[in-house]
């Protein structure tokens, strides 16, 4: 019988160890055993992974050159190079295409290249190439195009630039499908004959293998002669923004890039990212939840509510005076989001609650805007725990986005409904589509029997995810709390450790701010480095209606995570959940 869960109103579910191996990675790695348990529940069951995961450096980063038709597209740039031709780069409107386009840019023009960034309109041309962007950079006199974030289910789009004489090379991270479009090289770590190992990677790291790449050739064959070759570092900034926007596994060569990327940003060198934090209030050192919740919004904020231009130019420029009046013109542009997302979000979850229970939920309005739709599909589906596709009605088509939880595949669940749709994309996760008006209820009930078939006889309740129980006296451990600190940054894939912790007594219980609970706990246990022992203190956010609650007779689920105050960090915990002792 599940215990009684006082905030999340959820079953606990204990990730389950083979004992014998666990107690021999702990004794290996000499690890604490919270930190040992976490990496053990995150997949790294060998020393030498959790060892390389502790201390990553981008000499570890994967060889650029297994990438299938990297050498391919590296020598179709050098030709450019040799000719002087014009290039185009061709991005998506969200963070990751923005960031991709900027450093692919930036970078071409380092090496000499005249080139030309086009970004589709989000609302009037869609995702993707599209036959008039490319006539109007063939007349321009682009004779190469270069797509980033996108294009690897362009096969007719890429066909009619062939057809007028433009080479087109594709760089993308979505899923491949069966028919791939014929260009001078396609780079994507998901296609089925790629042997790249690691498959993860966004749009903007794809982007900055290419880069690494033809920096090498050029090398090579002399190009800086006279000087040095740019400096790659200073790009992942860019690329650490775009990966965490995009919500990839923050894992692997994703974690390397983005733990380098976020010292970049935290020295403040580029003017785009100065001001967009500036705009976005963070200050010193900067964290994945920063650019994931704070300064990502703001650059997606233009292709949602304008055009992803405005974020491109913020941050294309060398001007300080240009980023900071842009900066808070993306500020507007995310405020006027918020108050269009959380009029959707009352919409649509009365449209639920009219439709009731439901495997999968496809909801429609004229009134949403479609560059917003995403967000809202993304925290219903975090309510509901099912797939959920919002989309704009617009005239006779229906365009939008949907959202899937952890454990199914979104894409592959679409594939199975395409002959419903005009169009879509993503992967497992999100994903982009657009359709008929008059195929709304059709593919709806589709949607609806696919997954319900994936789920029968599975309990899809949502369920808490615990790594262990850990002793709370651990965490008094000041060598423990910088092992927390070096596992970061958390994010997407990679979830924050989250932890069971019963051997406490409580010191006291207040409630701070504007409703938060704060608790400070007396560890029962002795201190791991065998030192005084100090109460620790608890946040439970929003969470102040509860101070009675008798937390001796609780056990906590918690999330160690640091407070910064007057420029002294201290290892605290944040409650996400508690129930009754067992």
């Amino acid at each position: 019988m599940a215990m009684s869960s006082v905030i999340l109103n959820q079953t606990w579910d204990f990730a389950g160890v083979d004992p014998g191996a666990f107690g021999e990675f702990v004794f290996k790695t000499g690890l604490p055993l919270s930190v040992a348990t976490f990496l053990y529940q995150r997949g790294m069951r060998l020393p030498e992974e959790a060892m390389r995961h502790m201390s990553p450096s981008l000499t570890c980063l994967g060889d650029p050159w297994l990438m299938k038709d990297m050498d391919k597209a590296v020598s179709r740039l050098v030709k450019a190079v040799s000719l002087g031709e014009k290039v185009a780069v061709f991005g998506d409107y969200d963070a990751d295409g923005v960031t991709s386009s900027v450093v692919l840019s930036r970078f071409l023009k380092e090496i000499g290249l005249e080139t030309m960034v086009y970004i589709p309109h989000r609302e009037l041309e869609g995702y993707g190439l599209n036959r008039e962007a490319i006539r109007y950079l063939k007349a321009e006199g682009c004779r190469l195009l270069v797509t980033v974030d996108c294009g690897v289910a362009n096969v007719d789009e890429v066909e009619f630039a062939r057809s007028i004489g433009m080479d087109v090379i594709i760089t993308d991270h979505h899923e491949s499908p069966e028919i791939l479009p014929r260009c001078e090289a396609l780079i994507n770590p998901k296609r089925p004959d790629c042997p790249f190992p690691f498959k993860e990677l966004a749009g903007v790291g794809v982007i900055f293998y290419l880069v690494r790449a033809l920096r090498t050739r050029l090398r090579q064959l002399g190009h800086w002669s006279t000087g040095a070759p740019p400096n790659l570092k200073a790009y992942l900034d860019l690329v650490a923004l775009g990966t965490v926007t995009d919500m990839v596994p923050l894992l692997g060569d994703n974690r390397t890039l983005v733990r380098v990327g976020l010292e970049v940003i935290s020295r403040g060198s580029r003017p785009g990212i100065v001001a967009l934090k500036e705009v976005s209030r963070v200050g010193g050192d900067v964290n994945a939840t920063d650019l994931a919740f704070r300064l990502g919004p703001r650059i997606n904020a233009a292709g949602r509510m304008a055009h992803a231009q405005e974020a491109f130019e913020l941050l294309a420029t060398d001007d300080i005076g240009q980023a900071e009046a842009r900066a808070q013109g993306l500020n507007r542009l995310n405020q006027e989001r918020q108050v269009q997302e959380r009029a959707i979000l009352k919409d649509a979850l009365s449209l639920i609650e009219k439709q009731g229970e439901r495997a999968a939920y496809v909801l429609a309005s004229p009134n949403w805007k479609r560059g917003i739709v995403g967000i809202v599909a993304s925290k219903l589906m975090d309510q509901v725990g099912r797939p959920v596709i919002l989309l704009e009605r617009d005239g006779d088509m229906a365009i939008g986005s949907g959202r899937c939880p952890d454990g199914l595949n979104l894409y592959e669940i679409l594939s199975a409904c395409s002959g419903y749709l005009d169009r879509f994309g993503g992967h497992r996760a999100a994903a982009g589509m657009r359709l008929t008006v008059k195929n709304l209820e059709v593919f709806a009930e589709a949607l609806d029997k696919t997954v319900a078939s994936i789920l029968r006889g599975h309990d899809v309740q949502p369920r808490l995810k615990i790594d262990g129980y850990a002793s709370l006296a651990e965490f008094t451990d000041p060598a423990v709390a910088n092992l927390f600190e070096i596992l970061e940054p958390f994010g997407a894939g990679y979830q924050p450790p989250l932890f069971a912790i019963q051997d406490f007594s409580l010191r006291g219980a207040s409630v701070v701010g504007k409703g938060h609970l704060k608790l400070l706990l007396n560890p029962v246990t002795a201190a791991a480095n065998g030192g005084p022992m100090r109460p620790v203190e608890v946040m439970a956010w929003g969470q102040g209606d509860k101070r009675a609650l008798p937390w001796n007779d609780l056990e906590l689920a918690c999330i160690p995570c640091f407070n910064t105050w007057q420029g002294r960090k201290t290892l605290q915990l944040r409650l996400k959940d508690a129930r009754t002792r067992r």
